[in-house]
């Protein structure tokens, strides 16, 4: 198992598309405010300010030419928001996934130890039947495990962690308007949560 918390990578390409994101509103707020002081020019202005307005209006032109969905819709703005909020929530599932995956490549190794039990054939398809085993425990359980054991006191961030669990559940079955989580999850709060527990575990390796 790695000694590297595995979240880090994904939170920075999550910051690199929530730069992107801006960068997006930023093209459109250009192109519209160009397009916008183009109109409003008068005749009698001076020539270059109408040509610095116009090379200003092409350049949104062009600018949101290379992002051809945002410019199919005169609700560009309102699209940026949508689908900022559709990203975040797949991070919250891509930051879980990886979460669940340490654990659980963490209590397998903890596992191995069982191989020494003697008789060694007994030991050998004890872990065996374990390291399987585990795959399928339920996450709740496994957040039970930490609790009552290395979280021990400090009982309130595994129950932190479930509320990531309870969110990542919604989003993963369809947001279902009618079962809303009781907290909703942001990928800061997500990546914060798991990344120290991770930590804790790598602590223990």
């Amino acid at each position: 198992m790695s000694s590297t918390n595995p979240l880090y990578q994904i939170w920075v390409a999550y910051q690199t598309v929530e730069d992107s994101f801006k960068m997006s509103r930023r093209v459109i707020n250009f192109a519209k405010s160009a397009a916008e002081r183009l109109d409003t020019l008068k005749a009698d202005e001076p020539e270059t300010t109408k040509n610095i307005a116009f090379i200003q209006y092409k350049a949104g032109k062009n600018f949101l030419n290379r992002i051809k969905v945002l410019n199919q819709t005169d609700t560009s703005n309102s699209l940026l928001t949508q689908s900022a909020e559709e990203i975040n929530d797949l991070f919250v599932l891509s930051l879980w996934a990886t979460f669940e995956r340490f654990v659980r490549d963490f209590l397998q190794e903890k596992g191995e130890k069982i191989q020494e039990i003697l008789p060694l054939e007994l030991g050998n398809f004890y872990y065996k039947h374990l390291y399987q085993e585990i795959d399928y425990w339920k996450p709740e359980d496994i957040l039970d495990l930490l609790k009552h054991s290395l979280f021990k006191g400090d009982e309130q961030e595994i129950g932190q962690v479930k509320e990531v669990l309870k969110y990542r559940d919604w989003v993963a079955h369809g947001k279902n308007p009618q079962k809303m989580p009781l907290s909703s999850i942001t990928p800061k709060l997500a990546y914060d949560r798991l990344y120290h527990i991770i930590e804790i575990l790598i602590l223990n390796k």
